[in-house]
């Protein structure tokens, strides 16, 4: 008789959980630093729209019912933002589950998925938990070789994910160089379009996603309330495509999927254009100054079109991490994504940003 576990997905058993940046109740608990700066996980460092907060407490009195199963409310907000049709959005628990949906939809133990070398560690849960094999590309100056994307298929390929700005490393591709790859791809592969970081980026020649979309029927874009919005802990986000595949991946999600205080918070957030013109503008101009201080240090910088920014020395990337987080500041050591040298820092405030630039010179000191 074999055992339970012999009987997992193919792929499982090789995959670890994922981890995330430490949290600031961890470092206080094992190190006790007298002050604890996070810029380990790519969070807005100004916080939620203060619409959105107002939001909450208004919406806490009725916690005992079920939430819209269909954030109707919300998904209304998001076509009139997108300029899309309702039925052409799904609401996900984070933009994570929408990866996983179609993942769900459309791998199995006999397909594969491609993507990039050093691309978010979460295409690469979905497609082994669905049993599947990875087809990575690698890339170019760390940025995605889209043109040769269509050289790595092969007929197994069901499922194509691309992030633009990728992270980790905060490089983009250009609309002209994305339409380029969806030409190559065959129609009866899934492209998936992760824009969680698109509100950072600076350059004009950026990705257009409606013109995109109205071109390509196997394409699905997915955005996320957690980043610009600062809506992390709330975990909502939404993907858009045709009205079909929509209404594929409806058939597997969850019911109540979202909760009602992130649906009634990221109403308000996705409104506040205030706070997220604040957003870009904070992160454009401390993003620039801390890239020009590390550079300063030595260090050797990835350009950045995100709200974080990956870098190397010398040192060893986990004793830099430990040693930081010593001393109060939490980054992130990226060895998952095959960047063992590699720090990543999340672009805080100037203040936090200056807290770890002393804390950084200090211990490489």
């Amino acid at each position: 008789m074999s055992n339970l576990l012999d009987n997992l997905n193919k792929g499982i058993s090789d995959l670890h959980p994922y981890e995330p940046g430490r949290s600031i109740d961890d470092v206080i608990a094992e190190y006790k630093p007298t002050k604890v700066v996070k810029l380990a996980s790519n969070e807005n460092p100004l916080g939620p729209s203060p619409k959105a907060i107002e939001a909450l407490e208004n919406a806490s009195n009725d916690l005992h019912l079920y939430p819209d199963g269909d954030s109707k409310k919300l998904k209304s907000l998001i076509a009139q933002h997108e300029s899309l049709n309702k039925n052409n959005i799904i609401i996900g628990n984070g933009s994570n589950e929408v990866l996983e949906l179609a993942a769900r939809a459309f791998l199995n133990k006999d397909s594969s998925a491609l993507m990039s070398k050093h691309a978010f560690a979460v295409y690469k849960i979905v497609t082994q938990s669905c049993g599947s094999e990875i087809i990575e590309v690698p890339t170019k100056k760390w940025k995605h070789a889209l043109e040769d994307f269509h050289k790595f298929l092969d007929d197994s390929v069901r499922v194509c994910f691309v992030a633009n700005p990728n992270n980790p490393t905060g490089t983009y591709n250009s609309h002209n160089e994305f339409e380029y790859m969806m030409k190559k791809i065959p129609s009866s592969v899934l492209v998936i379009l992760d824009l969680a970081y698109f509100e950072y980026v600076e350059e004009d020649d950026y990705i257009n996603a409606n013109e995109l979309l109205s071109k390509f029927s196997n394409l699905l874009i997915t955005k996320t309330f957690s980043k610009i919005q600062g809506l992390a802990s709330l975990r909502i986000g939404y993907g858009m495509a045709g009205k079909d595949l929509i209404a594929v991946l409806n058939k597997i999600r969850q019911p109540f999927n979202s909760n009602s205080l992130a649906q009634e918070a990221a109403c308000c957030a996705i409104l506040d254009n205030e706070h997220i013109a604040k957003s870009v503008k904070l992160n454009k101009e401390q993003r620039a100054y801390l890239m020009n201080r590390l550079e300063e240090m030595g260090m050797q910088c990835i350009p950045s079109q995100g709200n974080f920014i990956s870098f190397k020395g010398n040192f060893i990337a986990e004793d830099l991490f430990t040693s930081l987080m010593k001393e109060g500041v939490i980054v992130r050591p990226i060895a998952l994504y095959d960047m063992p040298e590699f720090i990543r820092v999340t672009v805080g405030t100037e203040d936090e940003n200056n807290y770890f630039l002393e804390k950084l010179k200090e211990v490489l000191a």
